[in-house]
């Protein structure tokens, strides 16, 4: 038999659309008392920014706070205050803070949120207590409270504000993600895991050049940590990329703490750098297959639509966290994308599996179902003590099988009935990837796992089949380590599964007989087929990636 092979890594045409952030940039208003309030507002919209933001913390900083609303480019509407930032110390006078921070609350306009940073002799108890009040005053004048997380202050990342987020569950209570405060906390190159975490409290961002000393907290200065977006060695561009991908739809902030050259220089040179990040940034993740997928686990065709469905993890890593950072990408029959993130909004989906116009998946917990023309998901049907919730097959009269790795168990979901057990055993190895031949659900094991975190095992997993009426286990073949299988088909007369750990594909027959295809890959998960054209596709996850190959 001779394989053609093809590998999709590189540029191709995009029917969907990625995630886009708010192109507009708004600057911190530092280094510019030696301007006037009238020529700074000018300045800023010359250069083609939004808007600013300031310190609004004193009587004299409430009054510059007015003075630039008077300004004609505030009041034409040409420039905005999307929020101010006042910091609170729990070492200095309790009772004349609380004073300063209602009365700059009283003082903002329509639509300016509060950003407030915490510092001085805090505890998680005075925290709370502040952020409540602050919230509830906040609801009050109808003003929303934003976390601003700053290096040596209480509240230092945004890991660490979200927990005071989720205990106060203020509907007024947001979070900001600050570049430099990240990079100083010593989360440069986890950026997307952070961001994840705090997305579904964002309400704002800043960004700033810097450099690679800042990823450890305990080197460099602010002037390594905050310079001008075209200098610095830290590549920014991926903060942008960040903030595209966890669908980031606040306002972005040009932090300027410390910048020393002219305002109009810099300012000038920053404006153009974020232009093209984003736009850049925007591009390849809506042209870059290799951006578009993200850790890409299971490939599944349905014959009905005549499309492909990739379901990615999400996070840069294998993850399995109930993070809402998961989705399915859609592709034509030639491997073209419809749409980039045709179902998002998921944990960590895996394997599918179709019936008329149904889509079944495997997600943390639930077996969803999705209506394959609406694009929606219908059902998600909860799988109560499932660990690992894995791959799925559907037969001809529309029984759904879901394998849970972790409890050696396959689920049932009969049509028109509940899901339930349909086989738990010790005998299934940790069972992985599922297809229905005939009378028997053929399964691919991954091998007694020893590890967890790892997924290693103390021997490679094997081909087992389980007789649908009466529920008997047996090897196929003599049942002999293999693999560490992931997806299995049929085609002809033979089985094609993947070896998740040695990057291979094999051939099988219904004696147990092992033939290697490809071998060189990593990370060879779920492959899906095109049982009339005889065409493969195998997600490389590491790679975020698929092979086409045509059995043919």
């Amino acid at each position: 038999m001779k394989t053609i092979i093809k590998l999709f890594c590189l540029f191709i045409v995009s029917l969907g659309s990625a995630q886009e952030i708010d192109k507009s940039l708004y600057a911190f208003d530092f280094k510019m008392e030696h301007m006037p309030i009238p020529e700074r507002t000018k300045l800023f919209s010359d250069l083609g920014y939004s808007g600013i933001t300031l310190r609004v913390q004193s009587d004299k900083q409430r009054k510059n706070l007015k003075d630039y609303l008077n300004t004609n480019e505030f009041v034409s509407g040409k420039l905005d205050i999307p929020v101010v930032f006042f910091g609170f110390n729990f070492s200095n006078n309790i009772e004349s803070q609380n004073k300063m921070w209602r009365k700059t609350l009283a003082a903002l306009p329509d639509k300016t949120s509060l950003w407030v940073i915490i510092n001085g002799d805090a505890t998680k108890e005075n925290t709370l207590t502040l952020l409540k009040d602050m919230a509830k005053e906040g609801q009050k004048l109808g003003k929303d409270i934003v976390i601003y997380p700053h290096d040596n202050c209480f509240i230092e990342s945004a890991e660490d504000a979200i927990p005071y987020i989720e205990e106060l569950n203020e509907p007024n209570l947001y979070l900001t993600f600050h570049l430099c405060h990240e990079l100083r906390a010593g989360n440069g190159n986890r950026l997307l895991e952070v961001g994840i975490k705090a997305a579904p409290y964002l309400k704002f961002a800043s960004i700033s050049g810097s450099n690679t000393t800042m990823l450890e907290n305990d080197k460099g200065n602010w002037s390594d940590a905050i310079q001008p977006l075209d200098k610095g060695d830290y590549d920014i561009k991926r903060f942008v990329t960040v903030l595209q991908k966890i669908n980031f739809k606040g306002k972005t902030f040009l932090h300027t703490f410390g910048v020393e050259d002219e305002p109009q220089d810099h300012l000038s040179r920053s404006i153009a750098k974020w232009q093209t990040m984003v736009a850049d940034s925007n591009q390849t993740l809506n042209k870059n297959i290799s951006h578009i997928l993200d850790n890409p686990e299971s490939a599944f065709w349905d014959p009905i639509s005549k499309t492909w469905f990739i379901s990615n993890l999400g996070g840069e890593k294998v993850t399995l966290e109930k993070d809402a950072y998961g989705w399915i990408t859609r592709l034509d029959e030639n491997g073209k994308v419809i749409s980039n993130r045709w179902i998002d909004g998921l944990d960590a989906p895996t394997g599918m599996a179709s019936y008329q116009n149904l889509l079944y998946v495997a997600d943390r917990g639930f077996l969803l179902e999705i209506n394959i023309s609406k694009g929606k998901i219908i059902r998600k049907i909860a799988i109560e003590n499932s660990e690992f919730l894995n791959d799925v097959a559907a037969d001809k009269d529309g029984n759904i099988y879901v394998s849970d790795t972790f409890t050696n168990t396959i689920y049932t979901l009969p049509k028109n009935k509940s899901i339930e057990v349909f086989v738990k055993n010790g005998k299934l190895e940790y069972p992985n990837g599922l297809w229905v031949d005939g009378r028997n659900l053929i399964i691919a094991t991954w091998g007694p796992m020893t590890n967890r975190a790892t997924f290693e095992t103390s021997r490679k997993g094997t081909l087992m089949k389980i007789n649908l009426k009466s529920k008997k286990i047996k090897p196929v073949g003599k049942g002999l380590p293999i693999a560490n299988f992931d997806g299995i088909v049929k085609y002809g007369n033979y089985y094609y599964a993947t070896d998740w750990t040695g990057g291979r594909l094999l051939k099988i027959n219904k004696k147990g007989k092992v033939k290697q295809i490809l071998s060189g890959f990593s990370q060879f998960a779920d492959v899906g087929i095109d049982t009339n054209k005889g065409i493969l596709m195998i997600p490389e996850m590491s790679k975020n990636r698929f092979i086409k190959v045509n059995l043919k």
